[in-house]
């Protein structure tokens, strides 16, 4: 009894720590979710694996609930699994067009047969490192935000499973055990079992662990900031194993009502960042493509075109657009610009620049006289680039086409041709039927005479706006002759690319080059980054007619487009701001872009000059703070002193002293009652002083005190600790004594001879 009297006062009966089966139950937990983790990362991927990611994820979760399920299946089924996924990924190569979303597929389904089955230790390594290839190629391929929450995710659950793993490999004791033994575990109940991870939880590991894992995170988060930057190829070579398909439409080839599908998809296309957007007083308008091909589908872009914007590709990183020396109206200052995957090649361009610059070096192609920069394929991911110089206009330079047009020998066949031919410029619907009627719709809109491009582009805007009007549905009218000619002739609505396809056939037959640009128009100003949000729906489609001497003019015939809308625009250019919670959610994703994505040598220069320009200026601005404090001082201390200065300074150090105890007292109350928050009825102040009193009067009692004061004390200090209430003491005369004897003790050991 006297010996118990010396255990630590806060020792409780701690629950055991979890055993075999229990930490087995753990790693399955573990392992299942961190193959989760690597699964959803293919949703951010833009490949046919949706389904199969759903049905993973739903045959992973059952068994995480159930994990007795997979010791039901028979072991013929185990044994066929591994042959049927080979099959399954020869076929899928065989019939997929490229190599790398067959490969994911196949490790989505080497994921599920790990996680599903039950496992040793080299099973849950292995299944570890298939995760890491889905969560490595998702990071080369993507650049979302959503992402790397996820990377964060599979970091944590990858640690714990390696630890889990680690413990159940130490708790092993050898011994052989039986079948029924090995998967005991399985049978353990959900509840029960959560139950005892809440039981054996202990909130100083879990908050070490939450530490050590925001360490890692900021110290990686440092390495980022500090290492050189660099470009290892584009995507890790494996843009050349995948191909991705245009959502937007943006193509060589835009046929009738392609445009229109985009105005039902709601996501954002492009986010547009800009040094000074109050200068912008018109809707811009994103040229992405440009078309100078009719065929009775649609628009395209001719053979000649395509080959010249091959011939003109080079590894560049920096690209000059408008030459030096002209004056200009140049608005937004620098114009940053994110454009989303999937939206097409032909990089958006809101008028003329003077300079373009991308992240890294890159295979670009570019036509000055169309005012086109391509990339060479589809990005994969977010590409971002810089413009400089911006001008915004509705006129593109071009002095040489009228030169080209009389001394260029008009070809028939296009597959061959090296250039463009521009004669194609002033080709439209062939046939007699087709001729007839463009013959008679020019001469409404002319009353035969002969007139200069701008007037005729008025003209006919205005004859297409009052027969047709502005629809989403277009139903063409039966009978013979080209669609697009069979639509003007009628009453029918349209949309945007109808009205451009419209007025470019109809410039065309009366004898002014014309050609259809496809692209975006407008787009929201976000209230709470300052950058624009183009979205999908913004897509848009216009006209450009040659003036015959030096400019492409641009057109807008859709009704609500052009000169109206823009001065519409430049009215409530400032009011067309989106405060909603979903820009407010997309803000996130540009800070995302801006401080991590797009964080390249000439910021990680700026910000080290930032920061040294900032510890600078804090280290003198404290300087000259500590120094105006010292004065202060000293010229308070030099004033005269008198009773009442001495009784001020006497209260305040009182005051200062009266509260630094209570808050000292106030803290260890509020971190006692803290910490014993979970004892509920068992916690008895009274119990836990005693046992506090027992531990100081432990060293006088063990160096000798042997007197019988100090027996007795201890005697009902233990009684207060460990009896029953009803023999009690009375409790503050107890802690009175113990506090003399253990003066007196002390005392005592000061004086004794050494």
């Amino acid at each position: 009894m006297a010996r118990a009297g010396w255990l630590p006062s806060s020792m409780a009966a701690k629950p055991r720590q979890l055993n075999l089966d229990e930490l087995l139950r753990l790693k399955w937990l573990l392992g299942g979710v961190t193959a989760l983790v690597s699964v959803w990362t293919v949703f951010f991927l833009d490949i046919e694996a949706l389904g199969l990611v759903a049905v993973v994820s739903a045959a992973i979760a059952a068994v995480l609930v159930r994990p007795g399920w997979p010791a039901r299946i028979p072991a013929l089924a185990w044994r066929l699994a591994v042959p049927a996924i080979i099959v399954s990924f020869v076929v899928d190569l065989y019939f997929s067009p490229d190599t790398l979303p067959a490969l994911i597929r196949l490790g989505i389904l080497l994921v599920l047969y790990r996680a599903v089955a039950h496992r040793r230790k080299r099973e849950d390594l292995q299944l570890l490192v298939l995760g890491l290839f889905l969560i490595i190629v998702a990071g080369v391929l993507t650049v979302a935000v959503e992402f790397a929450f996820l990377l964060l995710v599979f970091t944590a659950c990858a640690l714990g499973f390696l630890f889990v793993i680690n413990l159940v490999d130490a708790s092993g004791t050898g011994a052989v055990r039986t079948a029924e033994a090995e998967t005991a575990w399985t049978r353990l109940g959900t509840r029960r079992f959560f139950g005892r991870l809440r039981e054996v939880a202990d909130w100083r590991m879990l908050a070490f662990a939450s530490a050590l894992f925001i360490a890692v995170v900021a110290m990686s988060g440092l390495i980022f900031l500090v290492i050189p930057r660099f470009e290892l190829a584009s995507g890790f070579f494996l843009d050349r194993y995948i191909t991705r398909k245009t959502r937007s439409g943006f193509t060589d080839t835009v046929r009738f009502g392609d445009v229109t599908e985009l105005v039902k998809d709601d996501s954002i296309a492009m986010r547009v960042d800009l040094t000074d957007a109050s200068s912008i007083r018109e809707e811009p308008y994103w040229r992405l493509v440009v078309l100078d091909e009719y065929t009775p589908e649609g628009f395209k872009v001719s053979p000649g075109l395509k080959n010249e914007l091959l011939n003109s590709e080079r590894m560049v990183q920096n690209l000059t657009g408008r030459g030096f020396g002209r004056r200009v109206n140049e608005v937004g200052g620098i114009w940053t610009v994110y454009l989303e995957p999937g939206v097409s090649r032909y990089l958006p361009l809101p008028g003329s620049f003077g300079f373009l610059r991308l992240r890294d070096f890159t295979p670009l192609q570019q036509n000055a006289a169309h005012r086109i920069v391509a990339l060479r394929t589809e990005p994969m991911k977010m590409t971002a680039f810089q413009l400089e110089r911006v001008e915004l206009g509705d006129q593109v330079n071009d002095a040489q086409l009228p030169t080209l047009l009389r001394h260029t020998e008009r070809t028939e066949g296009q597959a061959g041709r090296t250039r463009a031919d521009p004669h194609l410029l002033l080709r439209g619907p062939e046939g007699a039927q087709n001729e007839a009627v463009l013959r008679r719709i020019v001469g409404e809109i002319t009353g035969g005479a002969e007139l200069p491009a701008a007037e005729f582009a008025r003209r006919a805007t205005a004859w297409l706006r009052a027969r047709h009007a502005y629809s989403l549905s277009v139903r063409i009218p039966p009978g013979s002759g080209d669609d697009i000619v069979r639509w003007m002739d009628s009453n029918e609505p349209g949309f945007c690319e109808y009205f451009a396809a419209g007025i470019t056939v109809l410039a065309r037959a009366a004898g002014h080059p014309a050609r259809v640009v496809a692209g975006f128009q407008g787009g929201a100003l976000n209230a709470f980054e300052n950058y624009y949000m183009v979205k999908n729906s913004n897509a848009h489609a216009w006209a450009e007619i040659h003036d015959g001497h030096n400019f492409w003019l641009r057109v807008d015939a859709t009704p609500g487009g052009g000169a109206a809308a823009a001065l519409q625009a430049q009215v409530g250019a400032q009011e067309a701001l989106d405060g909603s919670w979903s820009a407010r959610m997309d803000s996130l994703r540009v800070l995302w872009y801006r401080r991590i994505v797009n964080f390249d040598s000439r910021q990680q220069v700026q910000m080290i000059e930032q920061v040294k320009n900032l510890t600078t200026g804090s280290g003198v601005a404290l300087r000259a703070w500590v120094d105006e404090l010292a004065r202060t001082v000293k010229a308070w201390l030099a004033r005269p002193w008198d009773l009442g200065r001495l009784a001020r300074l006497g209260l305040l150090l009182l005051a200062v002293a009266a509260l630094s105890w209570f808050a000292a007292r106030f803290s260890l109350w509020a971190w006692r009652r803290w910490r014993h928050r979970g004892d509920g009825a068992g916690y008895d102040p009274v119990r836990r002083t005693a046992g506090r009193w027992l531990g100081r009067l432990r060293q006088p009692t063990e160096a000798g005190d042997r007197r019988p004061e100090t027996g007795e004390v201890v005697r009902e200090l233990q009684r207060l600790r460990y009896g029953r209430r009803e023999t009690w003491p009375e409790p503050r005369e107890v802690f009175k004594r113990a506090r003399a004897v253990r003066r007196t003790a002390r005392r005592g050991l000061r004086s004794a001879p050494r």
